[in-house]
């Protein structure tokens, strides 16, 4: 095969080319969850760890202003690229000190993000910054799966091979813990900060690509990254060509892996919490 997977591209532009966007009924879960107690205008909602801006955006129609974070300047500068709504502001920033007013805020958000977080501060920034009735909502999706296709058993053993195997000792435990353990872990219990916490993991998103597409979307993977730090690009071409090239065969598929379309099922957790109304 021909194509090489990170030729001009950054990470920041893959990731906003790969990464899913949440489901609508996920935000509307959120919504719900916050007007239940909180009857005040929504004028500011954040979301941390924006990465390059489709978690921020969802919010959009909710509030009169919106801002995401990142601690990466290269992912706010493709949010603003990909930006042209003007409730919609982005941030360079960390999690642990949030640029905002005491009491300033509605909602924070953290979609895919907070296992790279200090929790511990993390929480006591967002206990500042939130109203009293306003809302933490901590988001993730787990492992994709293939779906509708004679082959989606032995598709997904394909992709959590790469995973398991060929980037053992390059995945970071936080991509495990919104991976594999849903942010189970006691450091993700919000119940020592806020009034109660909430879970819910009903929502999911259905998203066709091509298997070209798909093998992008690997290359998002931190420990891909990783795995191209230590091992150079041409490794980790590598790879990704013989990810494609076992999915193609596994699906036997007479067209290019760009012409190639292969559904994935991402489904959402989500964990709620309100923070105390001392009215």
């Amino acid at each position: 095969m021909s194509q090489r997977f990170f030729e001009g591209a950054t990470h920041a532009a893959v990731y906003a080319k790969f990464r899913p966007h949440p489901p609508t009924s996920l935000t509307a879960r959120i919504m719900s969850f916050l007007k239940e107690k909180y009857t005040g205008s929504l004028t500011g909602a954040t979301d941390v760890g924006c990465g390059s801006g489709q978690t921020t955006q969802i919010l959009a129609p909710h509030f009169t202003n919106v801002t995401g974070l990142d601690i990466s300047q290269e992912q706010i500068n493709q949010a603003n690229k990909l930006n042209n709504n003007p409730a919609v502001s982005f941030k360079v920033s960390g999690a642990e000190k949030l640029p905002f007013a005491n009491t300033s805020l509605q909602l924070v958000t953290a979609g895919q993000a907070c296992h790279w977080f200090d929790m511990k501060k993390f929480y006591d920034e967002v206990d500042r910054v939130l109203v009293p009735g306003g809302v933490l909502a901590l988001y993730g999706y787990l492992f994709p799966e293939p779906v509708n296709t004679i082959a989606d058993k032995k598709l997904s053993e394909i992709l959590e091979h790469v995973y398991k195997v060929e980037l053992d000792g390059y995945i970071y435990k936080g991509s495990q813990e919104v991976y594999l353990n849903n942010y189970k872990l006691d450091k993700y219990n919000m119940i020592y900060y806020m009034d109660s916490q909430i879970r819910d993991e009903t929502h999911y998103t259905d998203r066709t690509m091509t298997v070209s597409d798909f093998t992008g979307y690997i290359s998002t993977w931190s420990g891909l990254q990783n795995y191209k730090q230590d091992k150079g690009e041409e490794a980790a071409e590598e790879v990704l060509k013989t990810f494609q090239s076992r999915v193609m065969s596994t699906l036997e598929s007479t067209e290019t892996p760009q012409q190639t379309e292969i559904s994935i099922r991402y489904r959402y957790f989500l964990l709620l919490g309100r923070k105390p109304d001392n009215n």
